[in-house]
């Protein structure tokens, strides 16, 4: 009878070893998860959209309901702007929403007018500034669902880095009102004089910034060199009642 076959004893198997992640997280590429529904990239979408709309002159924009954003374009001769003449860089962005739409106690079932009333006080201003005409202006304007729309102004500015909201501040303010006129005077008022409650008459205190020194200013900011940012994301004006001033990563 023949005896069966020998084996060898079979050699217990090791586990793998898997990676420690102390030895390897260190060295690791760490990239920012993309979220479709984060704020910046909500605010990026309402900006590009933005963007594709047909600019039309700011002395002619079509009666419009509703909140949104807009992006202002220079197209005239004056020597200070020619380098962004045109339409591919706005001079100015800006948000319109409601009355009392930044402390969320709007009623969404009224209707507002708030992006063209906004957009008729711009042409307003620069009618009354000595120096500017209306007809050199053109404007992109896109109506949109109101919580967006400081999301979207927020990164225009940041990505745009129009010359009135970063340099020469003021553009957008409102008169501020008899009991506040005792405040400087907006440097966008001093660089382009001729709005009436900016007057030295109601406002005599001097700009932050003379109008050879916001000359000097936008002069160097379109030259690329380094210019201290008036940094408004509200538009209207320094007084905290009335505006928001954000810190921006530029």
């Amino acid at each position: 009878m023949t005896s069966p076959p020998e084996f060898d004893k079979p050699v217990k198997p090791k586990r793998p070893r898997k990676p420690q992640w102390k030895t390897w997280a260190k060295d690791a590429v760490r990239p920012a998860p993309y979220n479709p529904l984060d704020l910046e990239q909500l605010g990026e979408s309402v900006e590009r959209r933005l963007l594709l709309e047909t600019s039309v002159p700011l002395t002619a924009v079509p009666k419009t309901i509703g909140p949104g954003v807009y992006a202002i374009y220079y197209q005239g001769d004056h020597d200070l702007y020619q380098p962004i003449k045109g339409v591919v860089s706005p001079i100015y962005v800006g948000k319109a929403v409601p009355q009392g739409g930044r402390k969320g106690i709007v009623d969404p079932s009224k209707e507002t007018s708030a992006l063209w009333d906004r957009l008729q006080e711009h042409k307003h201003s620069i009618e009354e500034a000595g120096d500017l005409d209306p007809d050199d202006f053109s404007v992109r304007f896109l109506v949109a669902v109101e919580v967006f729309v400081p999301l979207a102004e927020r990164v225009m500015i940041q990505q745009l880095r129009p010359v009135w909201n970063l340099v020469v501040d003021g553009f957008g303010n409102h008169d501020p009102g008899a009991g506040r006129r005792n405040q400087a005077r907006p440097p966008w008022d001093e660089l382009h004089p001729g709005r009436w409650w900016s007057h030295p008459y109601y406002m005599n205190t001097p700009s932050k910034y003379s109008q050879e020194q916001s000359v000097r200013r936008v002069t160097a900011f379109f030259e690329g060199a380094d210019v201290e940012y008036d940094v408004n994301l509200d538009g209207e004006g320094p007084d905290e009642a009335n505006a928001e001033h954000l810190m921006l990563e530029l």
